[in-house]
């Protein structure tokens, strides 16, 4: 139980994400976001390891692993869904990234052997239609706001959201052994943030090579920017990703990334309070789809 409600509760910390994100992405845009907020989340996640002991030589046992899922799940598809939020903003970037969960399961059932009764499939199908009917189907067509404006082609967008949720289910599948074998979850989240870090200011350093990349005027970071880039830091990565991986030490792949996924479920109520308008029926039966299905997660897992 404990796990689910790991997974539980990092879905609450990347639906409030979101919300923190936008305004800097669209103004800095989504690499050089994600850069400084690797960065950030980098020495919040190290000093807590530290501090508290955390360091294990097992972690350099699975070194390579952390190397390669870090590469993928947050070098690659945080950026991607960076890319994609600034395009769509958070309502529909949230739907088509909680396609993640479904991968995650085919995955693991595919390379990890893993056999889920057909009581919790159907919790899963229900979770996974509750998510997509609430928030792609959760609003009124005369309610505008700048969170639902679209920039460009909105089948890119959704192309680009959707590579986004490929690399998670893949970084999922790749880090579980390593989480299974009880590595500490925090210490492994500094690992891989750093790592990512790393990528992402190697590609800065050489976009700053480009003459092209030196004639463009950047937008500087200010204060609320940085606070921005923090809070957004510190729910998904610092907070969401270390209690993602918690749940992966005892929980079933497809499950945990389930449940973690019915945060745009989650963000509804803060999109109603934005938006100062309530969301459509659609998205309240969507909303009991998602709570029941949860519900049936944990009665048969």
């Amino acid at each position: 139980m404990i796990y689910q409600l790991a997974a539980l509760g990092a879905g609450i910390c990347f639906a409030l994400s979101p919300f923190f994100s936008v305004q800097a992405v669209k103004a800095l845009g989504a690499t050089r976001f994600n850069m400084w907020r690797m960065s950030i989340v980098f020495l919040m996640l190290a000093t807590v390891t530290i501090a508290t002991d955390r360091l294990q030589p097992e972690l350099l046992d699975w070194w390579l692993i952390i190397v390669v899922s870090s590469f993928i799940g947050i070098f690659l598809g945080d950026t991607l869904l960076f890319w994609g939020l600034k395009r769509m903003g958070p309502r529909r970037n949230s739907v088509i990234f909680a396609l993640n969960a479904p991968i995650t399961i085919f995955l693991g059932w595919l390379f990890l052997d893993e056999k889920l009764p057909i009581s919790v499939l159907i919790g899963t199908i229900m979770i996974t239609s509750g998510v997509i009917i609430a928030v792609a189907f959760g609003r009124n067509r005369k309610q505008t706001h700048a969170l639902e404006d679209t920039q460009g082609r909105l089948l890119i967008a959704v192309a680009i959201t959707l590579s986004s949720a490929l690399c998670q289910a893949i970084s999922l599948i790749l880090i579980r052994p390593a989480m299974e074998s009880g590595i500490d979850p925090i210490a492994a989240s500094a690992m891989r943030v750093g790592i990512a870090a790393l990528c992402l200011w190697a590609v800065a350093l050489a976009n700053s090579y480009r003459p092209k990349r030196q004639k463009q005027n950047k937008v500087a970071i200010n204060t609320r920017h940085f606070l921005q880039i923090s809070a957004s830091g510190f729910l998904a990565m610092g907070l969401g990703m270390s209690l993602l991986l918690f749940g992966l030490k005892g929980g079933d792949t497809g499950i945990i990334s389930t449940l973690s996924s019915i945060s745009p479920v989650v963000a509804l109520p803060i999109l109603w309070f934005i938006m100062k308008k309530p969301p459509a029926a659609s998205a309240w039966i969507g909303a009991i789809l998602a709570v029941s299905g949860t519900a049936a997660l944990f009665l048969f897992s």
